[in-house]
């Protein structure tokens, strides 16, 4: 949100629904990181108000696999809650995955995601000027380039690949 405009601590805990205090906590961490600054101060009835922007446009976040790993070399919390998270939902699509797989399904998972981010950085840092695009046309133009580097990436290929065998409707039954 302080991407696109600035905000006072109001507006924000307002917009996401959370008090006052919280906000101003994660504030002065973001703050003290330099992703936000404060742009100016406004009295608003006996109270003043503070308002924050990001200090940049957009920030890109880059993950190796290494930094995906916790320092004994387990995976690191959000990464494997959103894996459990696409296991869970592979259900719904009547994949089921049998336990002897799971584990290699989970690492798969883990690869597809990190070379998809980092073909996804790697076509952002191409763009070298802001060109005013309608609303879907540069998440278009975005999943394109994204889709064509990763068709180059023999890691990316290989990891498709194996996940399109394990991961297949019924998958348990055909083993039977």
């Amino acid at each position: 949100m302080l991407g696109r405009h600035e905000q006072s601590t109001t507006d924000l805990a307002k917009a996401l629904e959370k008090t006052h205090s919280s906000i101003i906590h994660h504030l002065n961490f973001l703050k003290e990181a330099g992703l936000i600054e404060e742009t100016r101060t406004e009295k608003v009835r006996n109270m003043v108000q503070t308002f924050y922007r990001s200090t940049a446009r957009r920030f890109l976040i880059s993950y190796s696999l290494g930094e995906t790993l916790d320092q004994e070399g387990q995976e690191i919390p959000w990464q494997e809650s959103t894996v459990q998270y696409i296991m869970d939902g592979l259900e719904a699509f009547d994949i089921s995955v049998p336990e002897e797989d799971e584990e290699r399904v989970r690492r798969l998972l883990n690869t597809y995601f990190l070379r998809d981010q980092k073909a996804f950085e790697e076509v952002l840092e191409q763009q070298n000027e802001d060109v005013k695009l309608r609303r879907f046309q540069g998440y278009r133009v975005m999943r394109l380039l994204k889709l064509l580097k990763l068709s180059e990436d023999h890691e990316y290929n290989k990891v498709v690949s194996e996940l399109g065998e394990l991961l297949t409707p019924n998958a348990s039954d055909r083993r039977e």
